[in-house]
């Protein structure tokens, strides 16, 4: 299981769809319920820079807005969307799970059918990467559970990285724009470094042995996809927790590369 690895394939959508022409994520997020108040300010790219300003707890050692949306609601896509603005877009930057649940339902509006939307997320991307193992789960109203429930076994992950190291490439089909893992590893402005297009970024150093062009899918028991750009390198870690020297792993596979 990837929890939170799920994000960056979520993001990925967005991507393809832009390089398709089908969408524009500099657009305002097309939610009915913000148009007539301040939150019809929010774009796509806010939300996909978890940069929207909405309230939200991401608390799991409660019960919080995340885990009441994970083992509660019935559309998770809603969660977010009910949420008032505490801060304007573009200026707080804050993790929220409810925020990629809203992007895999806006995904969910570009299709006219729902089948259509089901078949996207493997017709369009683990279908032609190999990835034969991914699976999303759903949520009851048939929304992808984007932010957390993603299953793959570990070489398929490393795929997905691959993806990414190789700018959206794949055997010679470009599967999303080279500029798109750009954008998915370039800082958005309010997190210190830490945080790109649903992907976690070194670009602050927080590993202070690891490359700083660095950037990783992470998930709450400790997985991670770690993209290396300047090595040509892929590492995915499999774990069951967080209480791991990760600086330390990845500071030595990149100091054996040097050797």
């Amino acid at each position: 299981m990837g929890w939170s690895m799920t994000k960056s394939i979520t993001a990925t959508y967005f991507g393809i769809l832009q390089r398709q022409g089908k969408i524009n994520i500099l657009n305002p997020a097309p939610i009915a319920e913000w148009k007539k108040d301040e939150r019809s300010k929010i774009t796509i790219n806010d939300l996909l820079h978890m940069n929207s300003g909405l309230e939200w707890e991401e608390d799991y050692g409660k019960i919080s807005d995340v885990t009441k949306m994970l083992f509660q609601d019935e559309d998770m896509s809603q969660s977010q969307i009910e949420k008032p603005a505490k801060y304007k877009p573009n200026t707080h930057w804050y993790y929220s799970s409810g925020t990629t649940n809203l992007l895999s339902g806006i995904l969910r509006k570009q299709f006219k059918t729902h089948q259509e939307y089901l078949d996207y997320w493997y017709n369009s991307l683990f279908d032609k990467i190999g990835m034969n193992s991914a699976l999303i789960e759903t949520d009851m109203a048939g929304n992808f559970v984007g932010s957390s429930y993603g299953w793959a076994n570990t070489r398929d992950w490393a795929k997905f990285g691959l993806l990414y190291l190789h700018n959206g490439n794949w055997n010679g089909e470009q599967i999303f724009d080279e500029s798109w893992a750009k954008y998915a590893s370039t800082p958005t402005n309010t997190s210190n470094g830490r945080y790109g297009a649903q992907f976690w970024l070194n670009a602050g150093g927080y590993f202070p042995d690891v490359p700083k062009d660095m950037y990783y899918c992470s998930g709450y028991q400790g997985q991670m996809v770690a993209i290396f750009p300047s090595h040509d390198l892929v590492i995915v870690r499999m774990g069951l927790s967080e209480e791991f020297n990760f600086n330390e792993l990845l500071g030595d596979v990149v100091g054996s590369l040097k050797k």
